[in-house]
């Protein structure tokens, strides 16, 4: 049986549900937490479910599903970013809320330039490993495959997106500190998500009675909607 071409019953929900949650980081991007010397961003807390996910949709749909995530996610982004933006900085009445909306929103442009190049960047890395290694271990060890590729991708969303995003809010020994604090939150977070990861990835695989490999797949991330045929394999429960 091959429900490749057919409807799933949670995808969709995965795609809601990552969308809410990158957005919700990107209004808390420029929110830390001060832990004595050590800063961590709040979207940086949240932003460890969104590797979680992602990792769960690759395993159980396969790259070219996850990756259309991706896309969708970069788009809505985009529209809230421009949105919140253009509100923020057209001021009609100079009241105390306005100006509180310009001076934290004013510069929001900055976090639009970091989704487009980090979060795809990101998210190609994280998938790609996902898929890959899950070839190579035949489906075993998820739980080596998950935080290799989280580690490596949350590496590249923080080197590419927090330098673009908070250049104007914090001095460069501050975004060192920033980077590196909240890399080593998200690589602890991982940790902590993983038996929810193994647990939800077991659970989702059984609802969908489905399992993809990716072998000999196009992994161009800009032919994921294409409905040319791939060599997609699926294992049916």
């Amino acid at each position: 049986m091959n429900k490749l071409n057919n409807n799933f019953k949670l995808y969709e929900f995965f795609i809601g549900l990552t969308v809410t949650i990158m957005i919700t980081c990107d209004t808390l991007v420029y929110k830390t937490f001060d832990f004595y010397s050590v800063k961590i961003t709040a979207s940086g807390i949240i932003f460890s479910l969104c590797y979680l996910l992602s990792a769960i949709t690759t395993e159980v749909y396969g790259y070219k599903k996850a990756v259309r995530i991706i896309w969708i996610v970069v788009v809505c982004q985009s529209f809230f970013v421009i949105l919140v933006n253009i509100c923020s900085v057209i001021q009609f009445n100079n009241n105390q809320i306005a100006e509180t909306y310009k001076l934290l929103f004013g510069d929001f442009w900055r976090v639009m330039i970091g989704t487009w190049i980090s979060v795809p960047a990101s998210y190609f890395v994280n998938s790609y490993i996902i898929s890959k290694l899950k070839i190579y271990f035949r489906g075993r060890l998820f739980l080596i495959r998950y935080m290799i590729s989280a580690m490596i991708a949350q590496a590249v969303l923080l080197i590419t997106a927090y330098p673009i995003s908070l250049s104007s809010k914090y001095s460069i020994i501050e975004l060192i500190n920033i980077i590196l604090s909240t890399w080593t939150y998200k690589v602890i977070m991982s940790t902590i998500l993983l038996p929810v990861g193994i647990l939800l990835a077991k659970q989702v695989k059984k609802i969908e009675n489905i399992d993809i490999f990716d072998h000999n797949i196009s992994y161009n991330p800009m032919k994921v909607f294409s409905r040319k045929m791939t060599n997609e394999n699926n294992t049916t429960y």
